[in-house]
């Protein structure tokens, strides 16, 4: 067992696993600057980051800059969300991505080939629900609206939510 032991330092808890029982290792991706091949999630020149899957299910990201202006050996705890965020970054690097992409495709494969801000309407928030009020309610309701600073959507879903917590 070739231990590694660290302390998170989000959480500042001493913790420990062991990289070669890990489920899987990835290492990032590197982009070409004009000048130098850096990381594709780190930004590191000389080392390269690594993402481990725990035999335990954790992720573990690991950033090593000690050969990098004597840099910190970090380790860190990330979520599911983080790690996905982490292996699309490592995944769109221009060189050596084929492992990120790889890993991306095991752990996450219900990811969509396209996302980003909505540009045209407006943001989804949840489903579209519809009734019909009185024209002296919904009078009451814009000029509610109004006097808060909201749009008619916004204080309807604020007034909703406030009502069932």
């Amino acid at each position: 067992m070739s231990r590694i032991s660290f302390t998170d330092p989000d959480t500042g808890a001493l913790s420990w696993f062991d990289p070669q029982a890990a489920r899987d290792a990835i290492s990032e991706g590197r982009n070409w600057t004009g000048e130098n091949w850096i990381g594709a999630v780190s930004g590191l020149q000389t080392s390269r980051a690594v993402l481990y899957l725990t035999k335990g299910g954790r992720w573990i990201e690991n950033q090593d800059a000690t050969s990098e202006f004597n840099g910190a050996d970090v380790y860190r705890f990330l979520t599911d969300d983080q790690a996905h965020a982490w292996l699309v970054k490592a995944a769109d690097a221009r060189r050596d991505n084929e492992e990120a992409e790889d890993a991306l495709k095991r752990h996450f494969p219900d990811t969509p080939d396209e996302e980003g801000p909505n540009l045209g309407g407006r943001p989804m928030v949840g489903p579209k629900v519809e009734t019909r009020i009185s024209p002296e309610t919904l009078a009451k309701v814009e000029a509610a609206a109004k006097a808060a600073g909201m749009s008619r959507a916004a204080w309807l879903r604020t007034t909703i939510e406030n009502a069932v917590t």
